[in-house]
């Protein structure tokens, strides 16, 4: 019984994170929905405001990547559950394979006829073919290979970071000795800068597609997500992706995100994070203010997986200990059921802003919210969403999408209405 009941509160605590990880995720994606791609380098091209530069900061300290890392964290959970239970005979090889297969033709979907092309479900998928060789690894080991992918990744972003250093010395140089402005070292810093300048043409085509017709949506969204998902990119993010999941699956067979350790435990690593992370994602976020947001080597290339993964153990950390006092538990539990049902809330929040709010062919938002205002309306989501998935678990075993993927993984329609 004291085993069953422990379980339980495993499952809980990683439903409650999960809940907040992907109603928090809406605060950036919301924004990117609405607005023309411009503002991922200048946010002050939706609007300016003291409300909105309170809001970016707040964005920039706690938010940036942190869902997407606490996401990545809890997958890695979950992939430790899912090849640790019995398969009743079956492969569980076959059976975990099936499933990325799956979520990875989810994100396709997703991608490219739901209009999201910034969509995780195709990233975790390919990430997640690779994990599985490392299930039996002890958790120091896992987080040690966690960690060497998140060292591979920032020495990429070094890299890019020296080599900038170098052509902007050597454009200095060439300046300095009275070189023509064809200098083929001058031009190449000339390419740096103008990587980072407004491309007003992209934003024009922008707001041209999701103020036209659903034809003009779909072609203009299909072409996103052909840009996005080169090789190049799905390496990157899939790498990014995989690094933390092995964390993540380090941390819970150590029973972290299970919130099976001290309460005092979770509050120093809540403080540790915060004090390792918001510093360095403070400095990040100055540097961009300072040069009015034109950046053409920023030192969050060097800088953001550290500041990244601390912020965002001290988010698991402060929510963990708070679930081991009585009014936390009340007040997060909340988030239990948008947490189960994270997929189908996933998927709601892209039907909600892609189809609804900022298309033309709808209520024809797009363009015309500012960071802040996209904050209210992500706020305004969640209430609903996670009313709709309380309401919805009271009748139904699982999330709709849940229950699909299950069926597909599986290869057996499962229960799905409440007895």
């Amino acid at each position: 019984m004291g085993e069953a009941r422990d379980s339980a509160s495993r499952i809980e605590a990683l439903d409650i994170l999960r809940g907040i990880a992907i109603l928090g995720i809406m605060l950036l994606n919301i924004w990117a929905m609405g607005s023309v791609p411009g503002v991922a380098s200048d946010p002050r091209i939706s609007g300016w405001a003291l409300s909105d530069r309170v809001v970016w900061w707040v964005q920039q300290l706690f938010v940036e990547g942190t869902m997407r890392g606490l996401l990545s964290l809890l997958f890695g959970a979950g992939f430790v559950i899912l090849a640790s239970r019995p398969q009743a005979g079956r492969s569980a090889l076959s059976i975990y394979y099936r499933r990325m297969i799956a979520l990875i033709g989810f994100g396709l979907v997703h991608g490219y006829l739901l209009m999201w092309p910034g969509d995780i479900l195709l990233i975790y998928g390919i990430a997640g073919l690779f994990l599985f060789p490392f299930r039996d690894l002890p958790p120091r080991a896992l987080v040690g290979l966690g960690l060497g992918g998140l060292a591979v990744v920032t020495a990429i972003g070094t890299a890019a970071v020296a080599e900038g250093m170098n052509t902007r010395e050597h454009a200095e140089a060439a300046i300095a000795a009275g070189a023509s402005e064809e200098d083929e070292r001058i031009l190449a810093w000339q390419d740096y800068l103008a990587a980072v300048q407004p491309d007003f043409e992209a934003d024009a085509r922008s707001l041209a597609a999701r103020r036209g017709s659903l034809a003009d949506n779909l072609a203009y969204k299909m072409t996103i997500a052909n840009e996005w998902n080169d090789l190049a990119s799905i390496s990157w993010w899939s790498l990014d992706a995989l690094a933390m999941m092995l964390i993540g699956a380090g941390l819970f067979k150590f029973g972290f995100l299970g919130g099976e350790l001290t309460h005092g435990l979770y509050l120093k690593v809540a403080l540790t994070g915060y004090a390792i992370g918001i510093p360095i994602n403070a400095i990040e976020a100055e540097q961009a203010v300072a040069a009015g947001f034109l950046v053409p080597i920023p030192i969050s290339e060097v800088t953001y997986q550290i500041g990244r993964l601390t912020t965002t153990l001290g988010h698991a950390g402060i929510v963990l200990a708070a679930l081991q006092t009585t009014a936390g538990r009340r007040v997060l539990g909340i988030f239990a059921a948008p947490g189960r049902m994270a997929f189908t809330t996933y998927i709601g929040e892209t039907l909600v802003g892609q189809w609804l709010l900022f298309p033309g062919f709808a209520l024809g938002l797009h363009g015309k919210v500012s960071i802040a205002e996209s904050w209210l309306i992500a706020l305004g989501i969640a209430i609903v969403l996670t009313a709709f998935a309380t309401w919805w678990l009271g009748r139904f075993r699982m999330g709709p999408l849940e229950w699909l993927w299950r069926w597909l993984t599986y290869g057996q329609r499962p229960a799905f209405i409440r007895s």
